[in-house]
């Protein structure tokens, strides 16, 4: 019998392991879990001067995988005005009035994360809303899609932007709204780089929120930059959360240079595929979709790059025996990308490529058939429908009526045999209310079991990254990653988003502990 360093007893432990399902105790040593049972038989593993921790009865379920982040772009937003919260576009813009009052003039201000699904007054923000709450200062607000942002008078001056620029909206006389989409919000991020360290102020307080969470692993989109930040934290023994990482398909020739292969790197951090936009977002409008939007009848969204050039991106990918994350939401973008896959393996066969379409948000019955037989993941939000979902909200403004009942249909994905993994965008960061979200979904289509739900944050989500041997599942031998929950999602589904993390666990240390009221 191995000894053990740490043992955890006294819990309702949910392995979510095929041959053993329950246990009430683990046992952990150099990271990794060395027993999982009932309590005398692990404490038996403990030798004097082990930990040992008494989970008080609580649910244990394997550490979060968050299969879809922009981690570091997490961090950095949390140290910009945090828009997420607010009721109304008025209340927006006072926080974006305050911080200009503390911003010195010429410097720029940056608002994160509005949704105007969420307002009261419902509509986009403005060239003329931000000039009259940040007068003296360059403003940009982004979306919490990532596909648009608003920008004021002094920042379209800053930034160069014209009447030919593209991707920007005009009014019916033709001048400059302030509102950007996709290519035009590019130029404000790039420039708005953040130095590194900044990148690596952003890092951590992600990595804090991260823990506080209970998610122990995550699939980054990054930029290429962000690779530098991610080294230098795992260097420096800062990286406390397994990383998996997405590159932008605009460093495609760099990583081929190199014979880039996913999968490459520690227990820490892994090169892993690369991350393709095929079209935009449907709350940008910008989704590409079969028939048009629901609130704007002229207007069925848009491919970010020529067939051609998708096309080829996606076979030079596949070629280089890289793995494939490809953004695609709308119908008409899903049949793009799966187009292109399908291609891609017929002129080169591979068993395990592990390709995925992220987001998926209205897929036909006919892609989950050809999805099933091309082996293609889909890796989604339920937070989406949490956010946007329901008679009420934002899906049903963009799709109507007919659309909403079938817009991320997680049951019939997993009834379709095709598999389904989770992650959250970061809208918001936060896998029990992702849990919460699919088990209580509004649309029978939607609903899927809590057992369900749970794999696809855990078992499942390791296989997107080729890590189910090492973790996804509490089983001997795999990494010591577990999360104690303060109630047990099993038992009442309904009150799953009560539900906190009392206590997250990475390599068999405790990395959060919540403090007792």
């Amino acid at each position: 019998m191995r000894c053990a360093s740490a043992v955890f007893f006294n819990g309702k432990v949910y392995t979510l392991a095929r041959h053993r399902q329950m246990a009430r105790a683990i046992a952990v040593a150099d990271g990794r879990i060395v027993g999982v049972g009932d309590d005398s038989e692990i404490k038996r593993m403990a030798p004097r001067g082990a930990y040992k921790i008494d989970l008080g009865g609580r649910a244990v379920v394997p550490g979060f995988i968050d299969c879809h982040t922009h981690f570091v772009q997490m961090g950095l937003d949390a140290m910009t005005v945090d828009l997420s919260h607010t009721k109304t576009i008025d209340e927006a813009l006072s926080l974006m009035k305050e911080s200009a009052k503390k911003t010195p003039h010429g410097e720029w201000v940056v608002g994160t994360n509005w949704k105007e699904s969420g307002w009261e007054n419902g509509r986009f923000m403005t060239r003329k809303d931000l000039d009259d709450c940040c007068p003296e200062n360059p403003a940009v607000a982004h979306r919490v899609c990532g596909h648009l942002s608003s920008v004021n008078t002094r920042a379209i001056e800053l930034l160069g932007i014209d009447d030919k620029t593209q991707d920007v909206e005009r009014d019916a006389s033709g001048r400059l709204t302030g509102i950007l989409t996709e290519s035009a919000v590019s130029i404000v991020r790039n420039a708005l780089k953040p130095d590194e360290s900044r990148k690596m102020r952003g890092l951590m307080l992600a990595i804090h929120k991260a823990h506080s969470l209970g998610v122990t692993s995550i699939n980054d989109s990054c930029s290429q930059g962000d690779l530098a930040i991610y080294r230098c934290a795992e260097k420096a023994g800062k990286l406390s959360v397994r990383t998996y990482l997405n590159m932008p398909s605009d460093a495609l020739d760099s990583l081929l240079e190199l014979s880039y292969v996913s999968g490459i790197g520690s227990e820490w951090l892994k090169l892993g595929g690369l991350k393709i936009f095929c079209d935009g977002a449907l709350g940008a409008r910008t989704a590409a979709l079969s028939e048009p939007f629901a609130d704007d009848p002229g207007n069925k969204g848009m491919l970010v790059h020529s067939r051609k050039e998708f096309d080829d991106i996606i076979m030079r990918t596949h070629e280089a025996d890289m793995q494939l994350a490809v953004h695609a939401i709308g119908d008409a973008g899903i049949e793009v990308t799966i187009k292109a896959i399908e291609a891609a393996l017929e002129r080169r066969p591979r068993k395990d490529h592990r390709h995925r379409i992220e987001h998926l948000e209205l897929p036909a019955v006919g892609h989950l058939k050809r999805m099933r037989t091309s082996k293609i993941i889909a890796s989604m939000q339920p937070n989406f429908i949490g956010e946007w979902g329901g008679t009420d909200g934002m899906y049903l403004a963009r799709l109507g009526p007919r659309r909403l009942v079938r817009n991320n249909p997680f049951k019939e994905i997993l009834n379709s045999r095709v598999k389904l993994v989770f992650g959250s965008d970061c809208m918001p960061f936060s896998p029990v209310y992702g849990i919460h979200s699919a088990v209580n979904a509004p649309h029978d289509a939607q609903r899927i079991s809590v057992s369900a739900a749970v794999s696809a944050y855990t078992r499942d989500a390791a296989y997107a990254s080729f890590e189910e041997r090492l973790k996804g599942t509490i089983e001997e031998g795999k990494l010591a990653d577990f999360v104690v929950l303060s109630a047990d999602p099993f038992e009442d589904p309904k009150a799953i988003s009560s539900i906190v993390v009392l206590k997250t666990v990475v390599g068999g240390s405790i990395v959060f502990e919540r403090r007792k009221r």
